[in-house]
């Protein structure tokens, strides 16, 4: 009797129920298409392990060599077939799309029907070991279709397949599938690789709950199926290496210059084309230049604006190929262009500045979708489809800006000891455009200090290009002759980088000699004098002044040296200075007296003059000195005295003297001794002078026929009887004035003033004698 198997009918109804109501996550189908669960709808993870390793696990971790060696065929999967005809993917990647997959028993019928896909280039037959999970699964739901070959013949929760019923076939219809992309023979389309598993005989032990128990595991080691075919899923091709080169200088002077580029590139892909949709230079994206520029290498060539900062592509070569842009398989693209990049103002600590620079291009394959390659475009902003070549690094290089100083003096010689001068001081901008304006920051000068905080504030101190910073002020320039005042101005200008220019430039003043000059007046008193006559003894007196000063319109002191006489020759020693600015002073040399400008002083020399009537004496004087700059001066003058007669007469002179004679007797009884002899209190004794006489006393004197000795004071008288008793004597008194003057001679003398002799015996008693003598002429 044929037992009624209510366990498949259960298992049946349980997998009705499960469809209703979405449980595990599976959607209700249309009973016409068959369908596998959807593990991607799924909460869990739709990775699985690979079926050597469920296999394993299951036969209690056997080892690896006891792994599966599938040689079986009995289920199989025949056609995958793409429902998005434009399917395509990343070789190397795992990627998931939907196709409607053809499944075939070769088998009367088979239980379990489980599909193992790799997502690694491992086998899923082969064991990947540490609980990795290294595929996904197709696991058909059990009679979801009224597709004969579809069936659920045990009841459990995985598909069965049977051809009993007709078809040996059924058809999933846009099952999801992730899989590996794979091309190992190299056609461009995908390799389809899988392992199927299955039941061979009829039990109820099958469910899509986690592994290891999701699906069927294969019996034993040769029950299971593996096979690779391609399906129209279309390799996306592989990216291409961007290369740019430069081919000029890396380096341009401010403010910028040209540099060129070759960009190439082949396509890597023998069997398919790349599309290239667009080509652009990208420079300084992200860099530290500030241009953020981006240029269409497929544009036109633009004209430079040297004024306006920016990145100008002045030349190109670059155009879209034929055919929507295609690169043939195993082609290449390759153009060059140029671009001139103009940047004025450079970093502030004159460094260079940077410019990073590569090429964007953007390639799509024959489906239309973007050929990626990762981040080659990291550096720039870019979408998928992008590619970016190597970056290449330009710079533009500071130059440093110029300014010419000049500095001028007016007038540029001054007379001692110094006037006003009017300096000028002037810096041109020899800066390029590119640094223009300078700002002026510094304008010293060495003797008048800091010109922007005074002589020179409140002029701007910006200066445009080729323009003019010019400054004037006034000062006092002081100096002695031959001194050169020269003073250096000094100026620094900054440019847009703060990088500095400076310069200098002098001013020569030259102090001029005021000369000095210096006057002589020689006055002769008296201007006329008796003539001399004959007599080469007899001169006539003359007072010459000798006054000297400095002019007033010097500015030197002068200090005089010599004063010379063409007739009385070198009279330097002879003049003492004794009258200052007409002020009597002591008396002082004249070698090395020192006047002042405006100031005068005089000396005076008496000479004796000769000559006969009518005669005149001219002598010149001759004054010098030095001043402070150590010029010479001299300055002369000359008097005159004219020798005027004297009358042819005779004039009566007369002088008179008289000779004394002294008797002197003793009459005592004891010697005496002769102590004083006077005339008017005057010692008689030879040349002895009065006002009114000088008394002779060397020779012996005559009267009246006899001649008498000169008085000797200290003479001793013998006593009376004694013999000596008696002494004589004779002296001269020669009264005055004599022929030389005709005054009259009045000589009176009496009593004391009287000619007077003492004398003393030894015991000192004085004796006293004196005689009265008068003598007067009348003319």
């Amino acid at each position: 009797m044929k037992r009624f198997k209510c366990k498949q009918l259960i298992g049946a109804l349980g997998i009705a129920l499960i469809s209703s109501t979405t449980l595990y996550g599976v959607t209700s189908l249309s009973t016409a298409n068959a369908a596998a669960y959807d593990w991607l709808g799924m909460s869990e993870d739709p990775t699985k392990f690979c079926m050597a390793d469920a296999y394993l696990m299951k036969a209690g971790n056997k080892l690896a060599q006891d792994a599966l060696n599938c040689t079986a065929n009995d289920v199989e999967i025949t056609r995958v077939t793409p429902t998005d005809p434009n399917a395509e993917c990343n070789l190397g990647q795992v990627f998931t799309f939907n196709a409607d997959v053809t499944v075939r028993t070769n088998a009367n019928e088979r239980w379990d029907t489980t599909f193992y896909l790799p997502l690694t280039e491992q086998s899923p037959q082969v064991v990947q070991g540490q609980g990795l999970r290294n595929c996904s699964m197709i696991l058909p739901i059990p009679g979801d279709s009224t597709q004969t070959a579809d069936v659920q013949l045990d009841g459990d929760q995985c598909g069965d397949i049977t051809k009993a019923l007709g078809p040996d076939e059924y058809v999933l219809t846009n099952e999801p599938i992730t899989m590996l992309c794979t091309d190992a023979d190299g056609n461009n389309q995908a390799d389809f690789t899988y392992c199927a598993a299955w039941d061979n005989i009829e039990r109820s032990n099958c469910t899509y709950e986690e592994d290891p128990y999701a699906g069927q595991i294969p019996n034993n080691k040769s029950k299971c199926n593996c096979d690779t075919f391609n399906i129209d899923v279309f390799i996306k091709p592989t990216p291409p290496t961007v290369v740019k080169a430069l081919t000029s200088q890396s380096s341009r002077s401010e403010p910028g210059g040209t540099f060129s580029y070759t960009v190439s590139f082949t396509n890597p892909n023998p069997q398919t084309s790349l599309f290239i949709t667009s080509l652009s230079d990208e420079i300084d994206i992200g860099g530290e230049g500030g241009f953020d520029t981006s240029i269409n290498l497929w544009g036109s060539p633009v004209a430079v604006n040297p004024n306006v900062d920016g990145v100008y592509m002045t030349a190109t070569n670059c155009s879209m190929p034929a055919n929507g842009g295609e690169i043939l398989p195993s082609g290449s693209y390759s153009c060059a262009f140029t671009v001139h990049i103009v940047d004025r103002d450079l970093p502030n600590d004159q460094s260079p500045q940077f410019y990073d620079d590569l090429v964007k291009l953007a390639l799509i394959d024959k489906n239309g979708d973007a050929v990626v390659d990762g981040d080659s475009c990291a550096a720039v902003n870019s979408i998928a489809g992008d590619h970016c070549s190597n970056e290449i690094t330009v710079q533009i290089t500071n130059l440093p800006p110029a300014i010419t100083v000049t500095k001028t003096a007016n007038p540029t010689e001054v007379l001692e000891p110094g006037a006003n001068v009017e300096f000028t001081v002037t810096v041109d901008n020899d800066a390029a455009f590119w640094d223009s304006p300078l700002a002026l920051t510094v304008l010293n000068d060495t003797d008048f200090g800091n010109l922007l905080t005074d002589e020179c504030t409140g002029i701007s101190t910006s200066i445009a290009l080729g323009g003019t910073y010019t400054c004037k002020f006034t000062k006092f320039i002081a100096g002695d002759a031959g001194d050169l005042h020269s003073n250096t101005v000094s100026a620094t200008a900054i440019d847009d980088e703060n990088d500095q220019a400076t310069g200098n430039d002098s001013a020569m003043v030259d102090i001029r000699d005021v000369p000095s000059s210096i006057t002589l007046v020689k006055t002769a008193t008296p201007t006329e004098v008796l003539e001399t006559g004959d007599d080469p003894t007899n001169y006539s007196n003359v007072s010459y002044n000798f006054t000297f000063s400095v002019n007033s319109s010097g500015v030197d002191d002068v200090s005089f040296t010599t004063l010379t006489d063409d007739k009385f020759g070198i009279l330097t020693g002879q003049c003492t200075v004794d009258s200052k600015n007409g002020n009597p002073i002591s008396p002082t040399a004249l070698n090395g007296f020192i006047l002042e400008p405006g100031e005068y002083a005089s000396c005076d020399i008496t000479k004796g003059l000769q000559g006969n009537a009518g005669d005149t004496h001219t002598n010149i004087a001759t004054i010098r000195g030095v001043d402070e700059d150590g010029q010479n001066v001299d300055a002369s003058n000359d008097a005159t005295v004219t020798f005027t007669p004297q009358a042819p007469d005779t004039d009566m002179a007369f002088a008179t003297s008289m000779l004394v004679v002294l008797e002197l007797t003793n009459a005592g009884v004891e010697n005496v001794t002769l102590t004083e002899l006077t005339v008017k209190g005057v010692t008689v004794a030879h040349n002895n002078p009065h006002a009114e006489f000088m008394i002779l006393n060397a020779a012996s004197g005559e009267h009246a026929g006899v001649a008498y000795s000169p008085c000797v004071i200290g003479t001793v008288l013998g006593y009376s009887g004694s013999g000596s008793e008696n002494y004589t004597c004779a002296f001269t008194i020669e009264l005055t004035p004599g022929v030389e003057n005709t005054d009259p001679i009045s000589f009176l003398s009496a009593g004391v003033d009287g000619v007077v002799a003492v004398v003393e015996d030894d015991e000192g008693t004085p004796i006293v004698n004196g005689v009265a003598v008068e003598v007067n002429t009348v003319e």
